[in-house]
């Protein structure tokens, strides 16, 4: 497929440069202008679409944001760029489906990036499809065993499909990275309960209420996991 560098584009643009350094400035009302009068003289050059379209996004303007994303789409129809920031609208949006049906053309086009399988995952989960999450969070990791954050999204998936064994696994690694985190070792905790293991889950909920003691949910996980004999706290 083609190299979704723009570089190309911009550099050849007077108003397109001008606007994006305004942009890069937080200047963003002028580099809105800026870019427009880009497009008053050339209304094909479709990387200024989806610069007006980011602008907007960042200003949480998401329907201007949205429109003008559709139209970088529609003019560079192949590039995944425009098309993956587009699915982030949509989802900010609420509109879930369609950002979904984003980001899997985006993975389509080009397998190699990582960040729309994570932020498919997301999608899959928020609307429903716990596994179809857990096999997009999987290929993350595997393909990049430091992208850590998605070891937590892994882990959620996999505990709300029972898979307890794998969202250890997946918890403990988390652990690892951020030991200072109470939601891991609560989680952490809450995947060995549901393993019956009640000492390893009495032992990450005492980390989880040490890091945090208003953490109410593992107080609770804590009273779960004793045997009624053993102090609680």
């Amino acid at each position: 497929m083609e190299d979704f560098n723009f570089n190309t584009y911009d550099s050849e643009n007077e108003d397109v440069l001008r606007a994006y350094q305004l942009e890069s400035k937080g200047k963003y009302a002028e580099a809105i202008d800026a870019y427009k009068k880009a497009l008053e003289k050339d209304p094909e050059l479709g990387v200024v679409y989806k610069h007006i379209g980011n602008v907007h996004y960042r200003l949480g303007n998401l329907k201007q944001a949205e429109e003008y994303l559709r139209i970088a789409v529609e003019k560079m129809p192949t590039f995944p760029t425009p098309l993956f920031e587009l699915g982030l609208c949509l989802y900010r949006e609420a509109q879930i489906k369609k950002a979904i049906t984003c980001l899997e053309k985006v993975i389509q086009m080009d397998m190699s990036i990582l960040i729309a399988h994570y932020w498919l995952g997301i999608f899959y989960y928020q609307y429903g499809f716990p596994c179809k999450a857990r096999d997009s969070f999987r290929h993350v990791v595997m393909e990049n065993p430091d992208f850590t954050i998605a070891y937590y999204h892994l882990g959620v998936a996999n505990l709300r499909m029972g898979n307890f064994e794998e969202a250890v696994e997946n918890f403990t690694t988390l652990t690892e990275v951020n030991p200072d985190s109470p939601t891991a070792h609560s989680l952490l905790a809450d995947a060995y309960l549901n393993l019956d293991k009640k000492l390893e889950a009495r032992q990450h909920y005492k980390i989880a209420l040490d890091l945090d003691p208003d953490d109410k949910k593992s107080k609770n996980g804590l009273f779960l996991a004793s045997d009624m004999t053993d102090d609680v706290i």
